[in-house]
């Protein structure tokens, strides 16, 4: 679900086959005259057999290194998920199924509250660390058909594909109060996580920048709420 990459499977021939086999095979199959019998056809054939077993090989090897690199230029390195590339193209392709088959959904924008205070004080490795940790927290929360991703330093967005509103406000809810009640430990260090949450419906008008823009504020305005509290 995470990945966008078109996914191969890979039939390359088994490089134990027997290529005299599969030679006598097409003699037989054209009549095996005594002209086409001759040791000559036999090896002509035998070579085209060979360069032809050596040329899918190598465009399966193509293809897997195509599709590791498609994987790369959607997945975010540090926690596996998507990347804001990846998500913008997830979410354009929703937004469309939306317009097209009226669906609805929601998509919360999530922001780790005070995260450059755990990077100033504990360092960057226990920063990545706590990302790490709240992918895979988040990564927990999601149906197979939703979508999570780290869109950048400590933003994350999750997009609940169609789904009703009510109920996915309160699975969005939930994620909040997970991840609020989130407690990473390291060695001596324990950081508790807090973040703020931006939740905003989806349908079939809506546009990925004004989806976006509206989630944004939303979950800004509520962490400035946080900081009066």
């Amino acid at each position: 679900m995470q990945n966008l990459a078109i996914q191969h499977e890979d039939n390359a021939p088994d490089e134990s086959n027997d290529i005299d086999q599969w030679t006598s095979e097409i003699l037989q199959s054209l009549g095996n005259t005594p002209d086409l019998a001759s040791p000559q056809t036999h090896e002509a054939i035998s070579n085209m057999l060979n360069y032809a077993v050596e040329a899918y090989q190598q465009l399966s090897e193509q293809q897997k290194r195509i599709d590791y690199l498609e994987t790369l230029s959607v997945t975010d390195d540090l926690t596996g998920l998507l990347n804001r590339r990846g998500f913008d193209e997830i979410l354009r392709r929703t937004l469309s199924n939306a317009r097209r088959y009226h669906e609805h959904g929601m998509l919360a924008y999530i922001d780790l509250n005070d995260f450059k205070i755990v990077n100033d004080t504990h360092g960057h490795e226990m920063g990545d660390f706590v990302l790490q940790k709240v992918a895979e927290a988040l990564k927990t929360t999601i149906r197979r058909t939703d979508y999570v991703a780290r869109l950048g330093g400590d933003e994350f967005a999750v997009l609940f594909v169609r789904a009703d509103k009510i109920p996915t406000r309160a699975r969005a809810l939930k994620v909040h109060r997970l991840l609020n009640s989130l407690v990473i430990s390291r060695g001596d260090i324990e950081i508790i996580v807090k973040a703020s949450i931006g939740i905003e419906p989806y349908g079939p008008t809506s546009t990925s920048r004004e989806l976006m823009r509206r989630a944004d504020r939303a979950m800004y305005k509520e962490k400035a709420l946080n900081k009066t509290r």
